[in-house]
């Protein structure tokens, strides 16, 4: 008797329904990790709206106070009645004034810093609106006079207030200042209650200072000394609240009486749970939806099993049957309908898998735009031939400027070539095979043969190829470019294939048309590769050495940085440079690995130096693989954490095209960077393809200018201009500048004159080990 569970229905059943139960439970936690970071969004979105609104409604109120009060200062009667000295008359004045754009305050001081009018409304109780002369009028004005208002900070503090406040000043004749008149609004509730309103979020203002802060306006009326807390934390110490959504922005100093340092600040709060509340319920009713449809799915799940099992067992045994190769029975599964059309459709599904694998097979062995073997067929062909070890040559030809002809005449007129060339190469009976390996190669193989005779068939071969195809009317001269090897035993298809490529590449450098493989040729393949598997040995057993260049400060003319240059001593082919295995690093994955060996190393040295009592910053080259790392900013934080060295010690110096390869993430990682305080450079300026846009938006301290533009400084009037240039834009964007590759003393003195600020350059000094270059330091007369 068949147990129960090794029934197929229940089986199939116990499939469906575990698979729904999957499918439910990942569907679910999609939705869960969705939702969250849609939340994440919508918060961040919430907060960026609300940073916008406010700096639009705070600056549109600067502006138009700014632009009032110039106005209100070109009106001839007000200055009349200014020079008159009637002052109840320029009060009325100045109130008219006022009216017009609802001002909380209105402020005239004349040339000699008294206030001659002074206008305030009061801002609440029963007498809101109500206009009162001022408690100042009639006193010296507080600040500064003359061109100070123009650049003063807006914020005013009088009685309990705080106001925008915007002067312009009152001319007579030729600009002739005879005083100042300006408006203000009161920072208090209206502003607050019109942010909260547009934002969604609870606004308020605060003073803060050394002794205690104080709440000037608030939206939310349900402030509790909690939300009082939470807002005083993150404006002082920036500490934030996982159960709030916080914003803030410093305002500036507002000046008053005491010698205390008091900050307006301006904040945007919300509760997580009111922010998030919708998205809560649309995740109540989702998850709802769920568990009322996990039952149904269950159910029709029962009910296919039950229609599936009937017919599967014939279907079984006849599936058997066909795999074994008989395509040509008819299969019969039931008498329904249903049944009949399925027994005929797999009937039909044997003549397609029949014609179909007649087509793979041709289709696996063979390219499908010439009908040539693929290297399928290579291997397959050849395979008996290298079992039996006979003489055998491969000839790996390549079709020049065939991405010209495909670019300015189309794939197809390219197809068309190719094809071409196929036919050409086929109609020689000598070749015993020719292949197609990839769009514009060819491999020939041919089987006892000696280089004699085959240099001769390939000349024939290439003069036929060669030979001029014509394209409506147009004549395509081919051209071509051959590598051949021949078989030494031990060998095998992909050595020989590979020694091939190698002649092939060496024939398209040398700008050869035919190169034969010797070993001589593949020498710095060989030591490519032997590099590649010695470096990560290096990087463990500590072969590595940093070699220090410094740079000279050139307005103090004191040497206050050094570059740190990795070389690799190793322990047969002695000192290898930079250029040798950087870029093996870089294609192996192992430029994290090597760059934080650099950084460990340099910030150890900077520590040795302090017990020296040197003070040097290290500046520390980057690669584009490091910024890939979204783990790489962390780390080397951790490091210099963890060194206990000052994070001004260190500057990473960043190529253009490490930028170019990805700018939004590597501007990303290095915004990161600045953020914490390190100081971040832009190395061989000049020489890559970054555009002036992008270096806008690199968040770099300095550039520093290639040393090809600046070795020959003297005699290149070329070169002067574009580092003059360069220098003249780098300070307009507020950037100091390195320039590398000072080699006499003129270029040196020609930098300095243009205000460069650093230099660095074997004048100074080559890169020298540690030990070297403090020596040098205490005999030179740059320490």
């Amino acid at each position: 008797m068949r147990n129960t569970f090794n029934s197929i229905q229940t089986r199939i059943f116990t499939f469906f329904m575990v698979l729904l139960i999957a499918v439910q439970a990942i569907s679910f936690a999609i939705n869960y990790y969705s939702n969250k970071r849609l939340e994440k969004q919508q918060l961040e979105n919430q907060l960026s709206v609300a940073e916008l609104v406010f700096k639009s409604e705070y600056d549109n109120r600067n502006y138009y106070l700014s632009a009032f009060a110039e106005t209100a200062a070109k009106d001839f009667g007000l200055k009349d009645i200014f020079i008159d000295g009637d002052s109840r008359s320029f009060l009325v004045a100045l109130n008219n004034h006022r009216k017009r754009i609802n001002a909380d305050l209105a402020i005239a001081v004349d040339h000699q810093g008294n206030v001659i009018g002074e206008l305030l409304t009061t801002a609440k109780g029963p007498n809101k609106g109500k206009v009162n002369v001022g408690p100042e009028q009639g006193q010296p004005f507080r600040f500064p006079l003359a061109t100070e208002f123009e650049t003063s900070s807006p914020l005013y503090p009088l009685g309990e207030h705080v106001y925008q406040l915007r002067f312009s000043p009152l001319t007579s004749g030729a600009a002739n200042i005879i005083g100042w008149v300006g408006f203000g609004f009161i920072i208090g509730d209206e502003l607050t209650h019109s942010l909260s309103e547009q934002t969604g979020l609870n606004t308020g203002f605060l003073l803060t200072s050394e002794k205690s802060n104080q709440l000037i306006s608030l939206s939310n009326t349900r402030f509790t000394h909690e939300d009082h807390q939470v807002i005083s934390d993150f404006i002082e110490h920036d500490q934030t609240n996982d159960e709030y959504i916080l914003w803030q922005s410093d305002l500036g100093e507002v000046k008053r009486d005491s010698q205390d340092n008091v900050q307006l600040h301006a904040f945007m709060y919300l509760s997580r749970n009111a922010a998030l509340e919708s998205a809560q319920d649309h995740w109540f009713q989702q998850l709802l939806l769920i568990l009322l449809m996990l039952p149904m799915s269950l159910f029709v799940a029962y009910i296919i099993a039950r229609g599936v099992t009937k017919p599967l067992t014939l279907l079984i045994k006849q599936a058997r049957f066909i795999a074994k190769g008989n395509y040509n029975s008819k299969v019969e599964v039931g008498n329904s309908a249903e049944m009949k059309e399925l027994a005929e459709e797999i009937t039909a599904m044997q003549q397609a898998i029949l014609s179909r694998e007649n087509k793979i097979a041709f289709q696996a062995y063979h390219d499908p735009l010439t009908n040539l073997g693929n290297k399928n067929e290579l291997i397959r062909i050849t395979s008996s031939w290298f079992e039996s070890k006979s003489p055998l040559a491969i000839c790996l030809i390549n079709i020049r400027r065939m991405t010209e002809i495909n670019g300015t005449l189309g794939h197809v007129v390219g197809d068309m070539v190719i094809t071409e060339v196929g036919r050409r190469l086929a109609s020689f009976d000598e070749i015993d095979l020719v292949c197609r390996i990839n769009g514009d190669e060819f491999v020939l193989a041919i089987e006892h043969t000696e280089q004699k005779s085959l240099t001769a068939l390939i000349n024939h071969v290439q003069q036929t190829v060669e030979a001029n195809y014509c394209y409506q009317d147009i004549s395509l001269h081919l051209q071509t470019t051959i590598g051949i090897s021949f078989v030494y035993y031990p060998s095998d298809l992909e050595t020989l294939l590979r020694q091939a490529d190698t002649a092939l590449q060496y024939a398209k450098k040398h700008h050869q048309h035919l190169q034969i493989y010797h070993q001589q040729i593949d020498v710095n393949t060989v030591d490519r590769l032997q590099l590649v598997n010695d470096l990560k040995l290096a990087i463990e057993q500590d072969e590595l050495v940093l070699f220090y260049q410094p740079k000279l400060n050139l307005k103090l003319n004191k040497v206050t940085h050094v570059e740190a240059l990795v070389r690799w001593q190793h322990p047969i082919r002695g000192m290898i440079p930079p250029d040798s295995f950087i870029p093996i690093a870089e294609k192996m994955g192992q430029m994290n690995a090597l760059t934080n060996w650099v950084i460990n190393q340099a910030l150890d040295q900077y520590l040795l130096w302090q017990q020296q009592g040197v003070e040097l910053s290290i500046a520390i080259n980057i690669s584009a693989e490091n910024l890939k790392d979204d783990q790489f900013c962390q780390h080397i934080l951790q490091m210099i954490k963890d060194k206990k060295v000052p994070i001004e010690a260190l500057t990473l110096e960043i190529t253009e095209d490490a930028v170019v390869a990805d700018p939004e993430h590597a501007i990303k990682q290095l915004t990161e960077l600045k953020q914490h305080g390190l100081k971040l450079s832009i190395d061989d300026y000049g020489t890559g393809y970054s555009s002036l846009a992008q270096l806008k938006q690199l968040p770099v301290d300095e550039l520093k200018i290639d040393k090809s533009f600046v070795q020959n400084l003297m005699s290149s009037e070329d070169d002067k201009i574009i580092v003059s240039s360069t220098l003249q834009l780098a300070h307009n964007l507020g950037l100091k500048v390195v320039a590398e590759g000072i080699e006499d003393e003129g270029s040196l003195k020609w930098l300095i004159q243009r205000g460069c600020e650093m230099g660095q350059g074997f004048y100074l000094s080559k890169p020298v080990d540690a030990e070297k270059l403090t020596q040098w330091l205490s005999q030179s007369n740059y320490r």
